[in-house]
């Protein structure tokens, strides 16, 4: 299994990224895909961090979840206080992978 090392900027990012997954799991009625929908969140977070995410990178990783996992991740907002969604292992990698694009 590969270790990945999850650096500071990638935690301000996860932090952000709580924030923003808060704003729109509120804001709903979103036609999007579940997959498209963590994409936008995780782009929106690193933007909102300061980072220069690379939104094509995102957006394939995002698209490798499954339906009803990027579904649990939307509907658990990401957000501090959010009840962990309860998603496999493969899915924290794939968000992983999201932090290093």
């Amino acid at each position: 299994m590969k270790t990945i090392t999850i650096t500071r900027r990638a935690r301000r990012s996860v932090a952000a990224l709580a924030a923003a997954g808060l704003v729109l799991a509120a804001c709903g009625g979103d036609d999007a895909s579940p997959q498209d929908q963590v994409a936008d969140i995780v782009i929106d977070a690193a933007a909102d961090a300061g980072a220069s995410p690379d939104s094509d990178c995102i957006r394939d990783e995002a698209n490798k979840l499954s339906d009803s996992e990027a579904q649990l991740l939307v509907d658990a907002g990401f957000g501090p206080g959010a009840e962990d969604p309860g998603v496999s292992e493969e899915t924290n990698e794939i968000l992983a992978q999201m932090l290093l694009c």
